[in-house]
């Protein structure tokens, strides 16, 4: 088995030759050549991707007709420094099985303690999230509106 055949059995599930062919707008005839030559044009890989809801890109790699170093993020140290504050909270979040509304949503004494809980579950070191008692009170404390103090 070639790697586009295999790639497409991947990809394809319980869909038949035809139905990829089908729903990407392209001859049954010329998706079996390509297979079976193991020469899947990148345009191919591209509709079949967007038809079945996966990275093109990753696709296009995998399959040879990019290299990762194409994608400029060829190393994990570029991938970080290119991803979003919210993006790494999010993965962080996602890999300590803490949802990020979880520390989004709630009152920074919470955030606080949820962190605290998960640092403290031996998976991670302790360390000194937050301040005092005091401190993540006049945090969370709402501005008074008498005193036409604004809080950002």
């Amino acid at each position: 088995m070639n790697l586009s055949m295999k790639w497409l059995d991947d990809v394809r599930g319980t869909d038949s030759i035809r139905e990829v062919a089908r729903r990407v707008g392209m001859n049954q005839g010329t998706l079996n050549r390509q297979v079976n030559l193991d020469q899947l044009t990148w345009e191919a890989v591209r509709d079949i991707s967007r038809a079945y809801g996966r990275p093109v890109l990753a696709d296009l790699v995998q399959l040879g007709h990019l290299n990762a170093s194409d994608l400029g993020v060829s190393d994990i140290d570029t991938a970080l420094r290119s991803a979003t504050e919210e993006e790494l909270i999010v993965e962080v979040g996602r890999r300590l099985g803490v949802s990020g509304s979880v520390l989004f949503d709630a009152p920074i004494s919470a955030a606080v303690a949820t962190a605290s809980n998960v640092v403290g579950h031996g998976r991670f070191q302790a360390a000194d999230v937050g301040g005092s008692e005091e401190d993540l009170e006049a945090v969370a404390r709402p501005a008074d509106p008498e005193s036409g103090e604004d809080r950002e």
